[in-house]
């Protein structure tokens, strides 16, 4: 069979979803014999481009990706917004890692619109992929992957005097702090030894703890792994919305790749992740997640046995050279 050429329309350079969920695989699936041709948004956060008009950068490469044989899709190529989808060549494979037909300003329209003339649907949880089942059938769950080589185990620092509760994510998440800013403060005011670590493109102001306690890191691809080797407890609070049931529990299985122990809101995925072994701790409550740092605290031989389990539920599971020869089935079967 000939070499199948792949177009993929990707979102800008910093986009996290186009890393981890196509970017990052790119070499490997060329080296399987795919041959894959990036169309990428040029801009970056905050650029110029608004609304529909985000979409006018994309518009110079749409005669190129022509000439390939399949068209692979972060998402939509505007959030919320139907814009030049259908006039991409078929087949069309759509991927998909959070509940974006609740995207404004469009979403519930414009998502069941496209969902049933995508040829292929890759769903990043089973969430995803049952909102979809009624309008698509060829659909496949394809977990967000980490690359177990770059996010390596944390350096030993059980020994270490200081405490450190751990959040990584875009600011859009902040909301979601609201969950656990009174237990933290209090913690953290019990504890004079922990600090509150935020790796963010943007600090965060908490109304009740102390701006010296929270340690923020901005985020950059350079600096995120070492940061989070630092931590000693990774935490993921969400609220239970329609919007959170989608997530792809990603925060969690950064922490699970670097060794560390995992609390989380028991949302979704993160259910899922939970259930595939002893890596940490389910909080709903204020006592709940109170008990649960508390324990960490207290235990650094059980920070290290949750920390050695989750990192080999990473491997068994969401290790991207796993999850790319899925990727690679999925795309290579489209063209048939």
């Amino acid at each position: 069979m000939d070499e199948i050429k792949i177009a993929a329309f990707t979102g800008r350079k910093d986009d996290p979803a186009s890393f981890f969920r196509m970017r990052q695989h790119f070499s490997a699936l060329k080296s399987m014999g795919l041959d894959i041709h990036e169309f990428m948004h040029p801009c970056f956060k905050g650029c110029w481009h608004r609304g529909p008009f985000k979409v006018v950068p994309y518009l110079p490469q749409l005669r190129k990706s022509r000439d390939c044989d399949v068209t692979w899709i972060t998402r939509t190529l505007v959030v919320g917004l139907e814009t030049i989808e259908l006039f991409l060549k078929r087949p069309r494979v759509m991927d998909v890692d959070d509940a974006i037909w609740l995207s404004k300003p469009l979403g519930s329209i414009s998502i069941p619109h496209l969902a049933p003339r995508m040829d292929v649907i890759i769903a990043g949880n089973n969430y995803i992929a049952n909102w979809f089942d009624k309008y698509c059938k060829n659909i496949h769950i394809v977990p967000t992957s980490i690359d177990t080589t770059r996010y390596a185990v944390k350096k030993d620092n059980t020994d270490s005097d200081k405490f450190v509760i751990g959040w990584t994510g875009t600011s859009s998440n902040f909301p979601n702090f609201k969950l656990v800013e009174k237990t933290l403060a209090k913690f953290l005011s019990e504890h004079k030894d922990a600090c509150f670590k935020i790796i963010a493109d943007r600090a965060w102001e908490s109304e009740l703890i102390p701006a010296e306690r929270i340690e923020f890191v901005q985020w950059s691809r350079e600096v995120e792994v070492e940061a989070l080797q630092t931590m000693s407890v990774g935490i993921m609070p969400l609220f239970d919305t329609p919007w959170t049931r989608g997530k792809c529990s990603f925060k969690m299985l950064q922490y699970m790749a670097v060794g560390l122990p995992v609390i989380v809101s028991p949302v979704g995925m993160n259910n899922e992740v939970l259930s595939k072994g002893d890596i940490g701790f389910a909080a709903n409550t204020d006592e709940q997640w109170y008990d649960a740092l508390e324990s960490l605290y207290k235990e650094k031989q059980l920070r290290a046995k949750l920390g050695d389990k989750g990192r080999e539920v990473i491997e068994q599971n969401f290790a991207a050279e796993k999850v790319v020869s899925k990727l690679y089935s999925i795309l290579s079967n489209a063209v048939k």
